[in-house]
């Protein structure tokens, strides 16, 4: 979800909860003389215990979000749909527990309006996700959600444990309140440093060796400009692809230069302390200007796209899939950015590097923000575990530990078909989750022994990579998107594993009162500054009157706000 949606969920919850929230009641009310005995031990132990199923039905309502059901048309499963699928009667015959939808409704947008309208209602379903921490902190505030500490004690999985802690605390704290856990986060798993991805083809015909600084990086480029290896025409091929809307700052940001700017300790966009512990804005250090004059000067050499200013997105990737670019920065995943390429041309190699790299041979990279959205649970809900316990299942032993292989069959239907319907609406995964396990998977496709992988994905992933394997050893033109799925999760995650990351982390990723009417302006008198002084329409020195613009226009009011945020928390 982009953060102008979650800016503006949280500003229409917390003027509704201001003038609503005693109507916020159960929009289902669990019996008191006639239901089940929770003393019973069996009733205790399910309450207690991740995998154990209720005695008997426990029901919830949830805000559920539309899946592809369509897609399974023509297939043993056309007859599926939002109350009946392989998740109702997986977590029916597991837990023994069924959903009853509040309300559907298509991610994004759609979605976060209707969970505004739940709260302004007095309608909050038994279990939901809400998009951003100003909502969970106003639900908290104002009474209305559960406290998971116990329940999570209790019943979260050991691995799901373990996988909460290998974010060090960060996510868990996120969604904790008074030393109290209100709610599950999401985890945004590492998006790992900046990668350069480029046309090995074309430096291995020109004899240019791997990059490492940024001399290297800006010789290839030159080079691929200068000496036309792809052949478009003196003066046609086109320099370093990047956005005109996100130049940098947005952790995992496509076509951003962030490795750029890493360079010189600057971090856009971000809240980084400074050597007094406060939290400063990075866009306004004094770190950013000579970034912007090494930047501004590549655009005036020729080595960044010339019209990246009115690029479009189709254009960005048309440039690189046609052969009119042979340089973009992007992350891990970028093979899936170019894999249209081997379609056009299937003789063309893109291949990844961790670059540029400073002087010690490092890339620092700054963490994204470690939870952006959070399940919570209406407080009065008889069984809070049960959200818990959901979350086990999903999360845990279905992707691990579940040996069924007809039930694992239906879910990879699914997914091959694109199907979802998953029950709760958020992820749970290890930081590390892009290359945590890269090396069992080396090892299966080596001896063609696929039995120690953990989950179904990996399987599925297992047969797309061996693909790819196969086609090289047989002399076949490889299948793109088997090479793009094998070119980023086991070349370039084995990369970045092998590679010397040094990671900061930003200090603040919410809202603040002033935000709401000021950050608009201000992020887009920041975006004119980027655009203006890397094209040479003014020179670096107006940074300086920016950064003045800036804290007069509510830059310095909302680092106040911030540094406050911080302190009360």
């Amino acid at each position: 979800m982009s953060s102008k949606l979650a800016k503006s969920c949280s500003i229409l919850l917390m003027a509704a909860l201001a003038v609503s929230i005693t109507g916020c009641t159960s929009s289902k009310e669990s019996a008191k003389d006639d239901g089940p005995n929770l003393n019973d031990s069996s009733w205790k132990e399910a309450m207690a215990k991740p995998y154990v199923a209720y005695p008997e039905t426990v029901t919830y309502t949830v805000g559920q979000i539309a899946s592809n059901f369509s897609q399974l048309a023509g297939t043993p499963y056309e007859k599926d749909n939002a109350s009946d699928n392989v998740w109702t009667r997986y977590l029916k015959n597991k837990l023994n527990v069924e959903a009853k939808a509040a309300f559907d409704a298509n991610d994004g947008t759609d979605y976060n309006q209707k969970v505004s309208m739940a709260i302004v209602g007095g309608t909050i379903p038994d279990i939901m996700v809400v998009p951003d921490k100003a909502t969970l902190q106003q639900l908290y505030e104002n009474d209305l959600i559960a406290d998971l500490t116990d329940v999570y004690k209790n019943c979260a999985s050991d691995r799901i444990k373990e996988i909460y802690d290998s974010y060090n605390g960060q996510v868990l704290d996120a969604a904790t309140f008074d030393g109290k856990l209100m709610a599950l986060p999401t985890t945004e798993i590492s998006h790992g440093p900046g990668v350069l991805w480029l046309r090995k083809d074309w430096m291995d015909k020109l004899g240019l060796a791997e990059p490492k600084t940024m001399d290297d990086v800006e010789n290839i480029i030159t080079q691929f400009i200068k000496q036309d290896p792809g052949g478009n025409g003196a003066g046609k091929t086109v320099g370093l692809v990047v956005d005109n809307e996100n130049i940098a700052g947005v952790s995992g940001g496509q076509y951003e230069v962030n490795n750029i700017f890493a360079l010189y300790n600057a971090f856009p966009k971000q809240w980084m302390k400074d050597e007094k512990g406060k939290a400063v804005y990075g866009s306004v250090q004094p770190e950013m200007k000579p970034a912007l004059t090494k930047i501004a000067d590549m655009y005036k050499k020729g080595l960044i796209d010339r019209q990246f200013a009115v690029r479009t997105a189709d254009d960005r990737k048309a440039l690189l899939t046609s052969g009119k670019s042979g340089s973009f920065m992007d992350n891990w995943w970028g093979s899936w950015t170019v894999a249209d390429t081997l379609k056009l041309n299937p003789d063309a190699k893109w291949v990844s590097y961790v670059a540029p790299q400073s002087e010690d041979g490092s890339v620092t990279m700054f963490t994204g923000n470690p939870a952006s959205s959070y399940l919570v649970v209406r407080k009065g809900y008889e069984h809070p575990e049960a959200a818990i316990k959901i979350a086990s299942l999903q999360f845990d032993y279905q992707r691990y530990e579940e040996k069924d292989a007809d039930v694992l069959k239906v879910f990879e239907d699914y997914s091959s078909k694109g199907v979802g319907g998953t029950p709760l609406a958020i992820n749970i995964d290890y930081y590390d989750a892009f290359y945590r396990n890269v090396g069992i998977m080396e090892e299966a496709l080596q001896t063609g022994d696929s039995s120690k992988l953990l989950s179904s994905f990996e399987k599925n992933s297992y047969v797309s990579y061996k693909k790819y394997l196969d086609s090289l050893k047989n002399g076949e033109k490889p299948d793109s998107l088997s090479w793009a799925g094998y070119t980023s999760s086991i070349t370039t995650a084995n990369l970045v594993k092998n590679s010397k990351i040094k990671e900061v982390n930003p200090v603040f990723f919410g809202t603040t009162p002033s935000m709401a009417l000021k950050w608009p302006t201000l992020t887009k008198m920041e975006l004119e500054m980027y655009l203006k002084i890397i094209t040479g329409e003014q020179s670096p020195d107006a940074f300086d009157s920016f950064v003045s613009s800036w804290k007069k226009a509510g830059g310095d009011e909302i680092t106040k706000e911030v540094n406050e945020a911080i302190a009360s928390k």
